[in-house]
Formats: structure tokens, C-alpha cells, sequence
């Protein structure tokens, strides 16, 4: 009976951190949607070891192939929560030559010929033209990406099973199941673009909480969202 009752409040406890996992990962993607709404870009990732919450600029621009670090909290005006709680981010970065072409959604650009000065100069409607031709671009396996669910979108595998490119994707973990050392469990890591589809469940290996939008998913959003 004590083993019982042990193994419930585990079961419990587990269950209600998920959900504070869940709630945080989408008010990271608010903190997010209302960055690009604001700025025409999305965030640039924190590439420092620990966490900062400070996106990893280079002269005001997002470094150079920065593409997966820590999500920036304090750039995008939130708190930085404990470190056992930090997001890992990634966004979709290929830029291009010509300005109508470009796909780094990390970068405020003019895409559309506004001058400037123009009210909508380097806007979010620049954004939703990179977003667009993102969606037009084969998966690039050096992108962030979906792999599948270990159920109806198919196995967990980053190779085998490589689904499709997203404008970004947002990791929160929990516990170290996979027992590596890291809170980040397979097929998560620190450097990689793929993780597991949303919604996947839980397993004795892996309770991270995966959020991600697709490029015509926030481009929509942002649609939506223009004064």
C-alpha cells in the first residue's frame, strides 16, 4: 500500500509538471509572436552555454548561422525562469542574395521594396514574405525540423523519418529520463535541428514539451495580426 501510494503521487507530481512544461512553452511562442509581430523578425537564439536570456548579436544582427541555442527571455522582455526550466530554441535561418528570395526568418529585411523610412520598411509583412519562401524550400536537414510521434506521424527518427521544416521549434525539458545527464532527452540535443513531432508522449526515455509553428502557420498568425 505505501508503494502504491508513493508510486501515485509520483504519477501526480509528474503529470502537474508537465503542465507547468506545456503552459510555459506557449508563453514562450506569445513572447515570440509578439516579437515578430513587433520587429519583423524572429528572435535571434542565446547562444551562451548557460542561458543568459540576451539573444546572441553581432553588430546588432543575429550571428551568422545561429540557428538553435537558448530562447532569449530577456531580449523578448520576460523573465528568465530557473535554469531547470530554460527553453531550447530554434529558427529557420537561409538567407538569400536577393532580398525577395531570403528565408532568414532571424533577420529584419526589406523584401517587398519599401523605402526607408516607410511605415512598413523591414515590417512583419517583410517577415511573412521570408516565411513564404520558407515553405517553398526542400527540408534541409541542417534546418530545424520535425521528425515523428512514435504513433500515426510515424517513428522518432531523424533520419529515417524526417517530416517536415518549421519556422521554429521550442524544446522545454524535464527530468533526465533518458539517464545521459542531460534534461534534454533523445532525439534532443544540444546542437541538433530535429526533435519529436508535438504532442508526443510521454515514455520512460524522453517528457520533453515540443512546440513548433509552421512557416504558413505563423505567417497566417501574423496575417491575422496586422493593424
Amino acid at each position: 500500500l505505501s508503494w502504491a501510494a508513493f508510486s501515485a503521487y509520483d504519477t501526480v507530481l509528474d503529470a502537474k509538471d508537465r503542465r507547468q512544461a506545456q503552459d510555459m512553452a506557449r508563453q514562450v511562442q506569445s513572447q515570440l509572436r509578439a516579437f515578430a509581430l513587433r520587429h519583423g523578425r524572429l528572435p535571434c537564439p542565446d547562444a551562451s552555454v548557460a542561458g543568459t536570456g540576451l539573444e546572441s548579436l553581432v553588430g546588432g544582427v543575429c550571428g551568422n548561422g545561429n540557428r538553435i541555442g537558448w530562447f532569449p527571455y530577456v531580449s523578448v522582455g520576460a523573465g528568465l525562469p530557473v535554469a531547470e526550466y530554460r527553453a531550447r530554441y530554434a529558427v529557420y535561418r537561409a538567407p538569400n542574395a536577393s532580398a525577395a528570395a531570403d528565408a532568414d526568418l532571424a533577420l529584419a529585411l526589406e523584401r517587398t521594396g519599401d523605402a526607408i523610412g516607410h511605415v512598413n520598411h523591414s515590417d512583419a509583412g517583410d517577415l511573412i514574405v521570408a516565411l513564404n519562401n520558407v515553405a517553398g524550400l526542400a527540408l534541409a536537414s541542417d534546418q530545424p525540423y520535425l521528425s515523428g510521434d512514435g504513433g500515426v506521424a510515424g517513428a522518432v527518427d531523424c533520419t529515417a523519418n524526417r517530416l517536415m521544416s518549421v519556422a521554429y521549434w521550442i524544446v522545454v525539458p524535464l527530468k533526465d529520463r533518458s539517464g545521459d545527464g542531460e534534461r534534454l532527452d533523445p532525439p534532443h540535443a544540444s546542437t541538433g535541428p530535429c526533435v519529436f513531432s508535438p504532442g508526443t508522449p510521454v515514455s520512460a526515455t524522453n517528457d520533453d514539451v515540443v512546440l513548433s509553428e509552421s512557416p504558413a502557420q505563423l505567417a497566417g498568425w501574423l496575417r491575422q495580426s496586422l493593424p
